[in-house]
């Protein structure tokens, strides 16, 4: 239950619905963003299925490859001398073996206990040229310390290991999605004469290894901290949280903190802010008291989204989440006294399902919350795609009034993003 409306019953510990609009990029998606990588599923066949429908939701089927076991395999205790046969049969297969195998395993090996670490040994004494790393794709572990998102993180990462000397370049982490370069970090970055990288703008394996020599990680979604605390222990590189927001203050903020971490002094940004909070004025012109709805699966931080627009007129009506997570309770507690009569309501709260908040008129930021209030205007955005800093203010307004002047397809768009739950 929600700690700032303890009346909240949608927060109750109970079943969960899961709409067609529920979902996210998935750890098979988040995964391939390394290049020259595979994956090799070592599973049951049903496990196996749903990574299989994901490979060809997202065009990565022909880099995954499957170990299917069975309860035989499982009791016989034959489970891990399946693997070294089944990896040297697929690079018999194949016509070149990739820079980076991802042993991915599921719930069950959770609860066999396998010594991955001296299989992986094993396996590249065998292969030497070849990087063995195990991930694991368990949803039970949704609610532990390390649920499948941050394990992926940590397993993406787990090669960055050793002290190498560092080059004028920061690493942005976290963020499924790389940020356009239209996005002034960059610029302002490059004029000191560093460079932003990210797994998903590497353009071969060696690229993605030399985020290792990386000064700074720029952590944008909790998910990547404690990968970033391993690399900071064994790879000597600091990081910095700096989750997406579209507050021109908390950006300035990072960019002060950005400034101190690297040594530098950025040129005059204030023209940067000035823009966005313009961008964010004129937005509020065109939408007037249009009921604004704000959806979890669309920005990392909804309550720090839905103060903004509220400080600047806007008539926020509605939050749909699944948890408020520490880092926005404040946000929230701000909202509350402000409105009391906001709604906060969870998403997969079983409700759900009655269609209960109906409001084809809102302006929806996301889909998931546009599909229940069944909007005719949504903001087609998941996870803050592509968008940070100032620019991002911009870019989420113009999304914003575009949504507005037009009729919303929501099917259309769940379909798009390409969702794997």
């Amino acid at each position: 239950m929600c700690d700032c409306k303890p009346a909240c019953p949608s927060f109750e510990k109970t079943l969960q619905y899961v709409s067609p609009a529920h979902g996210g990029w998935g750890v098979i998606r988040v995964a391939a963003l390394i290049p020259d990588s595979r994956m090799l599923f070592v599973c049951p066949f049903a496990c196996g299925r749903h990574g299989a429908l994901g490979g060809i939701v997202n065009g990565i089927k022909d880099r995954i490859h499957y170990l299917y076991i069975d309860e035989s395999d499982i009791v016989s205790g034959n489970y891990e001398n399946l693997i070294p046969d089944a990896v040297t049969e697929l690079f018999e297969f194949l016509e070149k073996r990739p820079k980076l195998l991802f042993i991915f395993v599921s719930c069950l090996d959770d609860l066999l206990g396998t010594d991955h670490e001296s299989l992986n040994a094993e396996l590249s004494e065998m292969y030497p040229d070849v990087n063995f790393v195990t991930a694991h794709m368990n949803p039970f572990k949704a609610d532990t310390k390390i649920p499948p998102a941050v394990g992926l993180q940590l397993s993406m990462y787990h090669l960055f290991d050793k002290n190498l000397p560092k080059l004028k370049q920061i690493n942005m982490i976290g963020n499924n999605a790389y940020i356009k370069k239209d996005c002034e970090l960059y610029s302002l970055l490059k004029e000191q004469g560093y460079a932003i990288k990210h797994v998903g703008r590497c353009s071969s394996f060696d690229d993605f290894m030399s985020m290792g020599q990386s000064s700074l990680n720029l952590i944008l979604h909790p998910c990547a901290k404690m990968a970033a605390e391993r690399m900071e222990k064994l790879a000597g590189i600091p990081y910095q949280m700096s989750f997406n927001t579209y507050d021109p203050e908390e950006i300035e903020a990072y960019y002060h903190t950005l400034e101190k971490n690297l040594g530098i002094q950025f040129s005059d940004y204030s023209g940067y802010k000035a823009s966005a909070i313009d961008s964010i004025k004129h937005a509020k012109e065109i939408i007037g008291d249009t009921p604004v709805v704000i959806d979890y699966q669309s920005v990392l931080k909804p309550f720090s989204l839905a103060k903004v627009l509220v400080q600047y007129g806007f008539n926020v009506k509605m939050i749909f989440c699944d948890d408020i997570s520490s880092f926005e309770k404040e946000k929230c507690m701000w909202l509350l006294e402000k409105n009391p009569e906001l709604k906060i309501i969870s998403a997969l709260h079983p409700d759900s399902i009655k269609m209960e908040n109906k409001m084809p008129q809102c302006l929806c930021i996301g889909f998931s919350g546009g599909y229940l209030t069944e909007s005719e205007h949504v903001v087609d955005l998941m996870e803050d795609e592509y968008l940070y800093g100032f620019w991002g203010i911009e870019e989420l307004m113009k999304k914003m009034e575009y949504a507005l002047s037009q009729k919303t397809d929501v099917n259309k768009i769940i379909s798009g993003a390409k969702l794997i739950v």
